[in-house]
This record gives structure tokens, sequence and C-alpha cells, in this order.
């Protein structure tokens, strides 16, 4: 309790001083403070330690690794090639006057939406590294392409937790609909400091595409085989480092609730949020949430009597926050460019936010049309979908990145021989009149 009592000091004061000289020497020590807490935990409480992290590496190894594995080599090589740009020319028109941020946004959207937590990020990054989006389009390409899977939301939260098929449905209609209106707000993120771009619609965007892809293989001074190795090396290197944060976090909160940090935190909140009735161990799951999105859900699907409402409220929002273990993985990915995290972390609890307004609107929905479907036909190998073994997990995620970028290309493609036809009827049109 001393040593809470001394962080909760030293934190206070930071953020008192964070525009004086002595910022960085009191965050210094704040760090110093958070490493011999962990540190003395750690040997205080060896055993609990150690199952945390063990849980942590199984978490990592057999859930996020064949997971985001074929995502990561997949979109590093599509950059390398071109293939990126050329989705990014033909999606401009659609996504720019959306979210004011260029066209490469959409596939970093889609891989963010497929995969789940860091993709988006990871994307974003790389390509500001590369000054392909400024800082303004990346800052705002952060606030909506950093979002959980699908197989997450309703695979392993709703059938594996909650053993619900329809909250899965309604965590991710709210979960996406959020990180849609977030995006729309932070497209005038900085607005009057950016300059004005004017798209004209008789631009030939499909003749761009094709030119820059072919410029892009033409400029490739390295073979495949060379692309292939550095798109390996840098996707293991990522994942490393994700697979760090999760094993660090997994402890952290396992410490945090045998000294009793998080039964603290929730009485406080139960207290604060008295107006909502909550009950103590909803509490303690939110609070759990806020640290480690997966800790929180599965806490919350351990409690009696609560509503459907709740459960879907409750997990939205964690899910939506991402937790501070995701904030770190992120942290680690911004901190080699010039983004700043505040703005990110800020924009998740938009998400989050908002996010639990739609569950109210997709609550009913998914209701309504769950009457109709006889879902147990869908859920007849269940028991495969929740139990596959490492290798159909890396399999299907590999099938999975190849569909979804197959589709983002047909989409750009068809969308431009729409445009295409409009262009040439209107101008028919136009001839015909004169």
């Amino acid at each position: 309790m001393i040593l809470f009592i001394f962080g909760l000091t030293l934190f206070l004061i930071l953020y008192k001083f964070k525009k004086n000289s002595i910022y960085p020497k009191i965050k210094h020590l704040l760090l110093i403070f958070i490493t011999c807490f962990l540190v003395i935990n750690i040997i205080k409480f060896p055993d609990a330690a150690f199952d945390a992290a063990k849980l942590g590496v199984d978490t990592w190894f057999n859930v996020v690794f064949p997971a985001l594995l074929p995502f990561f080599i997949g979109a590093e090589l599509l950059i390398s090639l071109g293939v990126v740009n050329f989705i990014g020319i033909l999606l401009e028109p659609i996504i720019r006057p959306i979210f004011n941020v260029p066209g490469e946004g959409s596939f970093i959207l889609a891989m963010s939406i497929t995969s789940g937590y860091p993709m988006g990020i990871k994307l974003i990054s790389q390509f500001r590294n590369k000054k392909l989006f400024s800082k303004i389009e990346a800052q705002r390409l952060m606030s909506f392409c950093s979002t959980s899977g699908p197989l997450f939301m309703i695979g392993a939260v709703a059938i594996g937790m909650f053993h619900n098929t329809q909250l899965g449905t309604s965590i991710a209609l709210a979960h996406y609909l959020g990180a849609i209106t977030v995006g729309i707000l932070f497209r005038f993120y900085k607005l009057k400091n950016q300059y004005k771009i004017y798209y004209k619609v008789k631009n030939n965007y499909i003749k761009r595409a094709f030119k820059g892809l072919f410029e892009a293989m033409k400029d490739s001074s390295k073979s495949f085989g060379e692309l292939l190795g550095s798109a390996v090396k840098n996707s293991v290197e990522t994942l490393l480092v994700v697979g760090g944060f999760i094993i660090l976090f997994s402890v952290i909160i396992r410490l945090l609730t045998i000294i009793g940090f998080i039964q603290a935190i929730s009485c406080f909140m139960k207290d604060w949020l008295f107006f909502f009735d909550l009950k103590k161990s909803t509490c303690e799951a939110v609070v759990s949430g806020v640290f480690e999105m997966t800790m929180g859900c599965k806490l919350l699907s351990e409690i009696k009597d609560i509503s459907f409402i709740q459960q879907a409220l409750f997990t939205t929002m964690i899910i939506s926050w991402s937790g501070f273990s995701i904030h770190a993985q992120a942290a680690s990915l911004i901190g080699k460019t010039d983004l700043n995290t505040g703005t990110y972390i800020f924009s998740k609890f938009l998400h989050a936010l908002f996010s639990s307004m739609f569950v109210f609107i997709t609550v009913p929905i998914t209701h309504t049309a769950f009457k109709h479907i006889n879902i147990p036909v869908f859920l007849q190998n269940s028991t495969t979908i929740l139990n596959p073994t490492w290798t159909s997990k890396i399999l299907f995620s590999s099938k999975l990145f190849i569909s979804i970028t197959i589709l983002v290309i047909v989409l750009s493609i068809l969308l431009q021989i729409f445009f295409l036809i409009s262009r040439i009827f209107f101008s028919f049109q136009k001839n015909e009149g004169l």
C-alpha cells in the first residue's frame, strides 16, 4: 500500500510538471518505481508470476502467432510489390471524401478488421516511416484502423466464453460502427493545417494505378526471395515484441489481483457509479478489461445473473478500448515514428464510448434477426471451430488473408469500372442534350 501511495504521488507530480524542465526527471523516477514495484512482487509471488507468464506464452504461441503471421508477411510483400499503392489509387475516390485519408487506408482498414489488433497500427507505422502518409493522415488512420477481428469477437468471446452467437454479432456490429464513427470525426483532425487536395472525376484512376504498379516493379532492386526474407524477418520480430507485451501484462494483471489493487479500484468504481447498481464482480471484470481485454471478457462471462444487454455493453466497451496491453503494443510500433501515442489512446476512448452507444441499436436488430435463423445448423462443427490445431489456424489465416486481398482488389476495380461507365453515360446524355 505504501508503494502504491508513493507511485500515485509521483504520477500526480508528473502530471503537474508536464511542461516543466523537471518533467523528464520525475518521469524517470516513476519508471524506476514501476519497475521496482513489478520486480519486488514477482520475487514475493514467484508461483503466480510463473503461471501468469506461462499463460501469456500459451496465448501468444497458440492464438496470436498463427493468426497474425500470414497477415504480417503478406502485407509486407504487398507493400513492397506496389499492390497496396495500386489498391489505394483505385479506392481514393471513396475513402478520401469519407475519412479524408489516402486510398491505401482502405487496405489497412480491411486488414485491421480481418486480423485484429495490432495489425492496423503496424501498417500505419510502416507507411509513415516510408513517408507515404503525412503525419496528420496517419493520425486520422489510427483513429479507426485499430480494431479487433471478427474471429476473436464471435469465435473466442461470444461462442467460446459466453456460448451465445447473437452476442458476438451484436458486439462486432457495434464495434465496427463505433470505429467508423470515430474515423468520420477524425477527418476534421487538424483540417486547417492540411493543404487542400482536389480530385477531379475525369482523372484516369485505372491508368494511374497500373502505371504505379509497373513502376514499383521496375524500381524494385530486390529479388522476390530477398523481399520474402525481409518480410518474414520483420514480421517475426514484430510478433516477438507483441508476445513480450502479452506475457508482461499477463503477469502484471495477476500481481495486481493478488495485492488487491483490482479489487480496490472495483470498489471505488461501484461506489462512484452507484446509480447503475453494478455488481462488484462486474466492476472487477471491467477494471481487468481496462488492462487486458481477454481477461476482462473472460471474467464477464463467468458472472451469474447478468442481463444480455449488460454483457453486450461492457464486452463491447472492453474490446473497443482494447486495454493497456494493446496500447503498449501500439506504443512500441508508434514509437518508431513521429506519431502521437496520446492521440491514439484518446481515439480508443472515443471508440469505446461510441461502440457502447451502438450496442443499444445492434442488440434489438440481432435479436430480431436471430429469431428467424436456425443457429445450430451453422454450429454443427463448433468443437472443431473452438479447438482447432495450430496448423489449421495458420492455414485458415493464410486463406483468409488471400481471400480478403483478392476481394479488395476486385471491388476496387469494379468501383472504377462503375465510375467509367457513369462518366460515359453522363457524357452521352450531355451530348444528346446539345
